[in-house]
């Protein structure tokens, strides 16, 4: 039966996207990937090897998401046994900084993408999605999410705002098309930035903080960016395409893919990420919820 199922998945060049796809076909689903840099690059051939059709996609143009829309309808109607299954929205990116410090590209980019893009490719597939239901499988949207949309994180904030929308309109999305047999899902799979290129841009983004503050707020803020700019290096290098390997991040989302009647979230957490968000959901003392976050966050001195 998962041969005849269609999955168009968004954001797989690097890190999850790419092995959501692998992963995706390798379960016998016909996989779409969306790919910003291209379909002619090493992490789109390596897709093509594994029967992935990989095609160009920018989630913050309207026509772009038109055009992947309309490439994955051709397959479908090439394929006269091939049903529209699943929709995934995983594009996204992150930059870390104090809200004051983001430039308004930063903050609004965040949002066009990691919300706003998934919104597009959404409403480019709802109703395809809708017109499929036929009682045997029950059709799909999953946006894949993050710990920081349920409990926002200091120098996240467009990032966690971005997620926390992410997470509501899922909601919204699931309740809507209840009765119309299409569901929504959130996924979020905890940490695993040594094993993307989220933060491939991070130094770049820090210099770019520096250079739009005024003289006041670089000499108020300037030793900590250039600190924490220093701190996040070390994760802002370009990663192989192919260098999730974590078993829990994929076999959970394959569950998120293929349960018959799937779950409104499924979260990765790690034995750390359970203990500080269990905590912080408590009515503590917000001096204590201070001091937990700062230990969770774990920043050098000076950030």
């Amino acid at each position: 039966m998962s041969l005849n199922r269609v999955v168009a998945i968004t954001g797989c060049d690097s890190g999850l996207g790419w092995a959501l796809a692998a992963r995706s076909a390798r379960e016998g689903l016909v996989t779409v990937a969306g790919m910003y840099r291209g379909s002619d690059t090493p992490a789109a051939k390596a897709l093509e090897k594994l029967r992935v059709r990989p095609y160009p996609l920018d989630v913050t143009d309207a026509k772009s998401v038109e055009g992947f829309r309309d490439y994955v309808m051709s397959v479908i109607t090439d394929n006269p046994r091939y049903k529209l299954y699943a929709v995934v929205n995983n594009a996204g990116i992150m930059t870390i900084g104090d809200y004051e410090w983001q430039t308004t590209n930063m903050i609004e980019s965040t949002v066009n993408v990691n919300l706003l893009g998934a919104m597009r490719v959404a409403s480019a597939f709802l109703p395809d999605l809708r017109r499929t239901v036929d009682g045997s499988s029950k059709p799909r949207i999953i946006n894949i999410a993050s710990h920081c949309g349920l409990h926002p994180l200091p120098a996240l904030g467009p990032y966690s705002a971005s997620k926390a929308g992410l997470l509501a309109w899922t909601r919204a999305l699931r309740l809507e098309y209840w009765s119309h047999g299409v569901t929504a899902v959130a996924f979020l799979p905890g940490g695993f930035i040594g094993s993307s290129s989220i933060m491939s841009n991070q130094v770049a983004l820090g210099n770019a903080m520096l250079e739009h503050l005024n003289e006041e707020q670089k000499s108020f803020y300037g030793k900590r960016i250039e600190a924490l700019s220093k701190y996040l290096e070390f994760a802002s290098k370009d990663t192989n395409f192919d260098a999730l390997k974590d078993e829990n991040i994929i076999e959970t989302f394959v569950k998120a893919l293929l349960d018959e009647n799937p779950k409104e979230l499924y979260k990765v957490e790690s034995w750390r990420y359970m203990f500080y968000y269990n905590l912080l959901k408590l009515p503590l003392p917000e001096g204590v919820q201070h001091w937990l976050i700062k230990k969770f966050v774990n920043f050098p001195e000076g950030v």
